[in-house]
Protein backbone atom coordinates (compact mmCIF):
# COMPACT_ATOMS: atom_id res chain seq x y z
CA UNK A 1 0.00 0.00 0.00
CA UNK A 2 1.31 3.54 -0.73
CA UNK A 3 1.89 6.54 1.51
CA UNK A 4 0.34 9.64 1.44
CA UNK A 5 3.40 11.57 2.15
CA UNK A 6 4.07 13.40 -0.46
CA UNK A 7 6.34 16.39 1.12
CA UNK A 8 9.31 15.57 -0.86
CA UNK A 9 7.20 14.91 -4.16
CA UNK A 10 8.36 17.87 -6.62
CA UNK A 11 6.86 18.25 -10.31
CA UNK A 12 8.88 20.59 -12.63
CA UNK A 13 5.34 21.72 -14.19
CA UNK A 14 1.80 20.91 -14.14
CA UNK A 15 0.76 22.71 -17.18
CA UNK A 16 3.83 21.39 -19.62
CA UNK A 17 4.83 18.33 -17.51
CA UNK A 18 7.89 17.08 -18.80
CA UNK A 19 7.92 13.01 -19.36
CA UNK A 20 9.22 12.33 -16.13
CA UNK A 21 6.88 14.53 -14.48
CA UNK A 22 4.08 12.59 -16.01
CA UNK A 23 5.98 8.97 -15.17
CA UNK A 24 5.91 10.35 -11.01
CA UNK A 25 1.97 11.67 -11.41
CA UNK A 26 1.13 8.25 -12.67
CA UNK A 27 2.81 6.25 -10.14
CA UNK A 28 0.85 7.84 -7.37
CA UNK A 29 -2.40 6.26 -5.70
CA UNK A 30 -5.59 8.70 -5.90
CA UNK A 31 -4.96 9.51 -2.71
CA UNK A 32 -1.42 10.96 -3.31
CA UNK A 33 -2.67 12.79 -6.06
CA UNK A 34 -5.38 14.72 -4.05
CA UNK A 35 -2.96 15.34 -1.13
CA UNK A 36 -0.52 16.81 -3.73
CA UNK A 37 -3.38 19.24 -5.05
CA UNK A 38 -4.22 20.01 -1.90
CA UNK A 39 -0.75 21.00 -0.67
CA UNK A 40 0.03 23.26 -3.53
CA UNK A 41 -4.18 24.79 -3.59
CA UNK A 42 -2.61 25.49 0.30
CA UNK A 43 0.25 26.81 -1.17
CA UNK A 44 -1.23 29.48 -3.70
CA UNK A 45 -3.58 30.56 -0.92
CA UNK A 46 -1.11 31.45 1.45
CA UNK A 47 1.58 33.23 -0.52
CA UNK A 48 -1.06 36.39 -0.73
CA UNK A 49 -2.37 38.41 -3.23
CA UNK A 50 -0.40 39.73 -6.28
CA UNK A 51 1.22 42.68 -6.47
CA UNK A 52 -1.68 44.30 -8.11
CA UNK A 53 0.03 45.22 -11.57
CA UNK A 54 -2.66 45.51 -14.81
CA UNK A 55 -2.24 42.67 -17.50
CA UNK A 56 -0.82 46.02 -19.28
CA UNK A 57 2.09 46.09 -17.38
CA UNK A 58 2.14 42.37 -16.78
CA UNK A 59 2.60 42.13 -20.64
CA UNK A 60 4.95 45.28 -21.25
CA UNK A 61 7.75 43.49 -18.74
CA UNK A 62 7.07 39.93 -20.36
CA UNK A 63 8.34 41.63 -24.23
CA UNK A 64 10.89 43.41 -22.31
Amino acid sequence: MKTTDIKALKISSTAQPTAEDIEIWESLSDEQRRAFIERDEQAAFESGIADGATLREVLAKAHV
